[in-house]
């Protein structure tokens, strides 16, 4: 009866030649026996140090031996098949035996049981003394500044130090839009939906970017056990200044990381209603949510070309000098203040706890920093809202007003131009821009003029009446 064998390839690093080259060795070798293969098992890049469990073609090879798949398991060497006794004593329970290419190891015998356990032994041993080398290698480099080997870091070559200027670009777009206000969700469908690549075997996800904006390596620094160290060896990407305003922003307590809903439309929570205030909200058209006779709604056809109007209007007639630039670092110390509220607390109900203060005097403390939290909390609210408008008018103002000069001298192809570059932005830019720029107001209809527009940054273009700008505009 013809024996029936299977064979294993493994290699820790994901090289294909490797696996081809041990499937070649090991059929060669069953052909000189006269033995039928009746399985392959690979396990690329795949290391016998770590535990090999669920979902490997290892663990499939065991559940298939226990079946009586086949007698015989035929691998190039014994090191590919197993790296210590706990591998061995689970190959031993199928009953199989082991085909190597430097000699046969009977597992049904003493002997054979015993030739193997010394060498899955001597490999156990050289596997942690190449993990305790490994390690203070690690150290050694972490402590020179040097980057500890490993995969390929987004933005950066291989060695860990040189950037990769392309990724490099979409890293430092990343910092920029974090600390201009926006938010990490919007950035992650960006970057999915303008298809940049995301490196092999990734996907831009809301915690891919956060991660990424979290990493203190694109600021020039290498972590090692918990530690952090400064290195003279990676190019940073971004500054540390930003970087460090970044993280706080992204640690910011009171900042939404689940925002909810994604608006769809231009004017929804930024129109307002005339007659009591409220944000008006789009359902076919933008109505006011109170629902009450007299409250108004229009539809967005009418208001939202008028508003645009107005937009365009600003940009060409104030220019770029309109728009402020924000401050960095206001988050980070805000957010640094709030961590320290956080900490007095915790230390105030640690004495009371321990009786070290008085339950009422521990309790007025208390009140105090709940005020003190809540005054951190409304100022990290204000500053971030106009970090995000400010950033949005500033930056993105730049590129729009680029189309004045390439749109002629004409007003009527300025204002096409200008308004082209105003529809390619993303619609959460657009929100920004306006909610930066107006105080959009809606009357009821009978009411002219049903659209009021009012500057916020431009007092001078409000109309002295409203038949002297069009923008304010009735049905």
């Amino acid at each position: 009866m013809q024996q029936l064998a299977v064979i294993y390839a493994r290699q820790s690093e994901d090289v294909a030649e490797g696996i081809n080259r041990q499937l070649t060795r090991c059929r060669a070798l069953a052909a000189l026996r006269g033995w039928e293969v009746v399985r392959e098992y690979e396990d690329n890049d795949t290391s016998a140090s770590k535990r090999r469990g669920k979902g490997t073609q290892w663990a499939r090879m065991l559940d298939e031996l226990r079946d009586d798949v086949a007698r015989v398991v035929i691998a190039v060497d014994l090191d590919r098949l197993l790296r210590d006794t706990r591998d061995l004593f689970e190959i031993i329970d199928t009953g199989a035996r082991v085909l190597t290419v430097d000699g046969e190891i009977d597992l049904t015998t003493a002997d054979g049981e015993f030739r193997a356990t010394m060498l899955a032994g001597i490999a156990r041993f050289e596997v942690r003394r190449k993990s305790e080398r490994q390690l203070r290698a690690n150290a050694s480099r972490s402590e020179a500044g040097r980057p500890i080997p490993g995969r390929r870091r987004y933005g950066y070559e291989t060695d860990g130090v040189t950037p990769r200027e392309a990724e490099a670009a979409v890293v430092r777009r990343m910092f920029d839009h974090v600390t201009s206000g926006g938010s990490v969700r919007s950035l992650a469908r960006a970057l999915t939906a303008e298809s940049v690549d995301p490196a092999p075997g990734k996907l831009w996800s809301n915690r891919r970017v956060r991660d990424i904006v979290n990493n203190e390596h694109y600021a020039g620094y290498v972590r090692h056990l918990g530690q952090v160290f400064k290195s003279e060896h990676v190019v940073p990407l971004v500054d540390e200044e930003q970087a460090a305003e970044a993280r706080a922003i992204l640690r910011d307590p009171s900042r939404r990381t689940n925002p909810g809903g994604v608006t769809s439309h231009l004017l929804s929570g930024i129109a307002t209603c005339a007659v009591c205030g409220r944000p008006l909200a789009y359902m076919r058209a933008y109505v006011c949510p109170a629902g009450e006779r007299g409250h108004p709604s229009i539809n967005d056809g009418r208001i939202e070309p008028l508003v645009v109007d107005e937009v365009v209007r600003i940009l060409l007639v104030s220019g770029a000098d309109l728009f402020p630039s924000t401050k960095a670092g206001s988050i980070a110390a805000l957010v640094g203040e709030h961590e320290r509220n956080a900490a007095r607390v915790s230390a105030v109900l640690a004495d009371r706890d321990e009786g070290l203060v008085p339950a009422a005097v521990a309790r007025a403390r208390l009140v105090e920093l709940r005020a003190e939290r809540e005054t951190i909390e409304a100022e990290l609210e204000r500053v971030r809202t106009e970090k995000s408008q400010a950033a949005a008018l500033h930056d993105l103002a730049q590129d729009l007003l680029e189309a004045v000069s390439e749109g002629g001298t004409e007003w009527a192809a300025l204002t096409t131009a200008v308004r082209e570059r105003f529809d390619d932005l993303l619609l959460e830019q657009r929100r920004e821009i306006i909610r930066g720029l107006l105080h959009v107001e809606v009357a009821p209809q009978g009411l002219p003029p049903r659209v009021r527009l009012t500057h916020r940054l431009t007092p001078e273009l409000d109309p002295a009446a409203p038949e002297r700008d069009p923008a304010w505009a009735d049905d």
